[in-house]
């Protein structure tokens, strides 16, 4: 049988495609596993809000509202004559020589990936306060020496009216007073 250069052409390239599916049938394989680790970490965060009732008389409207970090304005206050230079803030006398100033605000506290049924709550001063002047949160004195607790068991995404309070004696000299009031919420 003698064959044309053609058809020898064509003997070559099925010949070779047989081998190439025999090869193809017999290829190699392998296998991998990843593992994976992954851990979820139970989280809170405490955010200051506007009361409904900000812009009345004992409930300021914060600066920054919504977030952890607001400033309050108290105003300008006076022992003679009783007064405050700001309208939503609540002036006092508490005693025959002793007036407070305060504003109330709402603490919210929410929870994510945690079984903690509620949660409790303190507050500090940053810095000693001048003599005859006291810092307190809903009545409870706070101190720049350790947290102070506020509450021990508040429920978690419900708003917490919280009303700040300064004293001060009729006897502390006119002066600009700042105060920095860390609040601390922990998971019980």
């Amino acid at each position: 049988m003698r064959l044309n250069r053609g058809s020898t052409a064509r003997l070559i390239v099925i010949a070779l495609c047989c081998v190439l599916y025999t090869i193809s049938g017999q290829c190699q394989t392998s296998t991998g596993q990843l593992s994976i680790s992954l851990t979820v970490q139970s989280s809170i965060s405490l955010v200051f809000q506007n009361n409904p009732s900000a812009g009345t008389n004992g409930f300021c409207p914060l600066t920054n509202s919504g977030t952890n970090n607001v400033t309050l304005d108290l105003g300008t206050a006076a022992f003679t004559p009783a007064s405050d230079s700001l309208a939503c803030v609540a002036y006092s006398h508490t005693s025959a020589n002793t007036y407070q100033v305060s504003s109330a605000f709402d603490v919210v506290v929410t929870k994510a990936n945690t079984s903690s049924p509620n949660y409790r709550l303190a507050a500090e001063i940053s810095t000693a306060p001048p003599t005859n002047v006291v810092w307190l949160v809903n009545n409870v004195t706070l101190t720049n020496t350790a947290f102070t607790q506020l509450d021990a068991s508040d429920n978690y995404s419900q708003a917490i009216t919280k009303t700040l309070q300064v004293q001060v004696r009729n006897t502390v000299p006119a002066q600009a007073m700042a105060e920095t009031v860390t609040f601390l919420a922990t998971a019980n």
